[in-house]
């Protein structure tokens, strides 16, 4: 069920970046109809998403990360392996056997990557616990 105080809270983060405004939106009303025990949760510096654990968050860096443009949001997937993608700017190991891995969300949603939503699912069953 999308709550869209939620919802909205998440949006107003973007703000100051309006071209990542889509892709957010849609990746997060395409978390939530997939995944409906899902909660958004906007922080200072993010929008979470958890399960009841976060598995994902997206944040909103300048017009460039790391020599790399970033037309859109920036999606942080919580797995217990680097990814091997296109889209990956870095894969950190932020604790043993768990690895957080920065993408570029594109800044059209037609545009996500093939293996997203499978990449998703998979931080959501490795953080949470669920299918």
């Amino acid at each position: 069920m999308t709550n869209p105080e939620a919802l909205r809270l998440a949006e107003n983060f973007f703000t100051r970046k309006p071209e990542a405004l889509p892709s957010v939106r849609a990746f997060l009303l395409g978390a939530l109809e997939r995944w409906s025990e899902t909660e958004i949760v906007t922080q200072k510096s993010q929008v979470g998403l958890r399960d009841p654990r976060p598995y994902c968050a997206l944040t909103a860096p300048g017009k460039r990360l790391r020599g790399r443009a970033v037309p859109g949001a920036l999606l942080s997937l919580f797995l217990p392996r680097p990814l091997e993608a296109e889209e990956l700017i870095l894969a950190v190991e932020a604790y043993p056997g768990r690895f957080t891995n920065h993408l570029i969300l594109p800044a059209d949603p037609a545009a996500f990557p093939d293996g997203l939503w499978d990449w998703t699912a998979e931080a959501r069953r490795f953080r949470c616990k669920r299918d």
